[in-house]
C-alpha cells in the first residue's frame, strides 16, 4: 500500500513537471543569487555603517550647550540639530541587511530578532570605529562642499555662530603674534580678538585655524573672547545668504 502511495506521489510529480514544463535551474544561477545577497548585505552594511559614522559626527560636534544664548528652545534646538536624516538612513540600511541575509541559503535557519540584533550591532560598532578614524568628518565635509540642499536638510551651524550681538562669532585666525588675536569671520568682517580666552574642545591659537568663539560684542568690530573651540567641518561660500 506504501508503495502503491509512493507511486502516485511520483507519478504527479512527473506529471505536474511535464504539464507545467518545470526545468532544472543552473548551479551558476544560485551561485549569481548568492553572490547577489552577499553584495547586498555588505553594501547595506557598509552604509549603515556610514551612517552611524556621521550621525555620531553631527551629533558629538554640535554645541549643545549654547541653544539658549543662540535665541533657540530646548526643542527647536533639537529639531534644527539632532541628525535625524542619518538616523534615518541608519534604519533603512539596517533593515536591507537584515532582508538580504534573510533571503540568503542559510537566512532561514536563525531566528528573525537574532538576524536583527547582529545587523545593528555590526553597523553600530563599526560606525564608532568609522567616527574615531575620522571618516564621519569626512563624508559629512564632502556632502557639505558638493551637496546644496544639505545644509537645509541637516541645519546651518555655520549661520548659529554669526550672531555677535549674541556672544557668538567663528572664523579664521589670522594673526597671533602678538595679543590681541586677529579673526576673520566666515562673512569677512576683520574682528580683534580681546581678553584672555580658554581654548576648549581642541582649539589652537595658531593662524589658518579655525575656531567658534564664545564672548561679548564691544562694538566696531571688537569682540571680547572668553572661549575658543576648535570648528569642525568645512565651510561653504557664503553660508548665510
Amino acid at each position: 500500500m506504501e508503495q502503491k502511495n509512493e507511486e502516485n506521489c511520483v507519478d504527479c510529480v512527473m506529471r505536474r513537471i511535464k504539464e507545467e514544463r518545470i526545468t532544472p535551474r543552473s548551479k551558476w544561477r544560485f551561485l549569481f543569487n548568492d553572490l547577489s545577497v552577499l553584495a547586498i548585505s555588505a553594501s547595506s552594511l557598509i552604509i549603515g555603517t556610514l551612517s552611524f559614522s556621521v550621525f555620531l559626527e553631527t551629533l558629538l560636534t554640535d554645541d549643545w550647550d549654547i541653544y539658549n544664548q543662540a535665541g533657540r528652545t530646548f526643542w527647536e534646538n533639537v529639531l534644527k540639530n539632532f541628525p535625524f536624516l542619518w538616523l534615518f538612513f541608519l534604519c533603512i540600511f539596517i533593515f536591507y541587511s537584515y532582508y538580504a541575509f534573510s533571503e540568503s541559503e542559510r537566512g532561514y535557519r536563525y531566528k528573525q530578532s537574532v538576524v536583527i540584533s547582529l545587523c545593528i550591532a555590526i553597523s553600530l560598532i563599526l560606525g564608532v570605529f568609522s567616527y574615531f578614524a575620522g571618516i564621519g568628518e569626512k563624508v559629512d565635509n564632502y556632502l557639505i562642499a558638493n551637496v546644496p540642499s544639505y545644509h537645509s536638510i541637516t541645519g546651518n551651524h555655520v549661520c548659529l555662530w554669526l550672531q555677535p550681538d549674541r556672544g557668538l562669532l567663528a572664523g579664521m585666525i589670522i594673526s597671533t603674534g602678538t595679543k590681541p588675536i586677529i579673526i576673520v569671520d566666515f562673512q569677512g568682517n576683520r574682528w580683534i580678538a580681546t581678553g584672555t580666552p580658554v581654548f576648549s574642545r581642541g582649539a589652537i591659537d595658531r593662524p589658518g585655524e579655525r575656531v567658534k568663539i564664545l564672548g561679548t560684542a564691544q562694538g566696531n568690530y571688537v569682540f571680547e573672547a572668553k572661549e575658543l573651540r576648535r570648528w569642525s567641518g568645512v565651510v561653504e561660500p557664503n553660508p548665510c545668504r
